[in-house]
């Protein structure tokens, strides 16, 4: 999608996809992706999402790249910390202890602007972008990462044709073709997500599986 359409569901308020909880995933799996003690983990497309204090209570340092201000804004108020917030180059960064947000799009991201990283976390980046950039945030995001690094990446899978995106649907095998022989990958997890009532079901989805997978940079 255009960075505008995602600035406007911001100024909206058309959130949908934001979880007022941490992600059960995140909780469960995240142990398996082995991140250093004290590692710094990147967050691409973060939003205002809790995950990212969760992980900080795990001991890592934050590094998110949102697009809206709206967002950034908003997760620093929910947690508590008023940020310094200073313009550089193509992002706009927001500090706080054990937490900075690039504003700006990730797709203009580069290893100058993130900074030294241990790991990854993606609950919604990949499943918002559409397939024609999907090759394209994929390979930005291992441009950005050390070889050994690792990550967890969670997708959703659905029969493509009950809905429009997003989120897209990502099977395993789309995903090891958009990762190639630059990483190895592992699925963790897989779990149904209740549709009925939601928003998801008025868009036509019955069936929709989280699935979670471990994600190592080889190359």
């Amino acid at each position: 999608m255009e960075p505008r359409f995602w600035l406007q569901k911001w100024e909206s308020r058309q959130t949908g996809f934001h979880q007022e909880t941490v992600n059960e995933a995140l909780k469960s799996c995240w142990s398996a992706v082995e991140v250093p003690a004290g590692g710094t983990v990147l967050a691409p497309l973060c939003g205002k999402s809790l995950d990212m204090r969760w992980l900080a209570e795990q001991g890592h340092a934050v590094v998110g790249v949102e697009l809206s201000p709206v967002a950034c804004r908003a997760f620093f108020k929910a947690i508590g910390r008023p940020p310094r917030v200073s313009g550089a180059g193509a992002f706009r960064t927001w500090n706080a202890e054990g937490y900075r947000i690039l504003e700006g799009d990730f797709l203009n991201a580069t290893p100058a602007d993130i900074g030294a990283v241990s790991a990854f976390y993606d609950r919604a980046a990949l499943v918002a972008m559409p397939p024609a950039m999907q090759t394209a945030y994929a390979g930005r995001l291992l441009s950005l990462l050390p070889s050994g690094a690792t990550g967890l990446l969670i997708c959703f899978e659905y029969p493509p044709d009950s809905m429009q995106g997003p989120p897209f649907s990502i099977s395993e095998s789309r995903l090891r073709e958009l990762l190639g022989a630059n990483a190895r990958l592992r699925r963790l997890s897989s779990t149904r997500v209740r549709t009925r009532g939601t928003a998801l079901e008025g868009r036509g989805l019955e069936t929709l599986m989280e699935t979670a997978y471990r994600v190592q940079v080889t190359g």
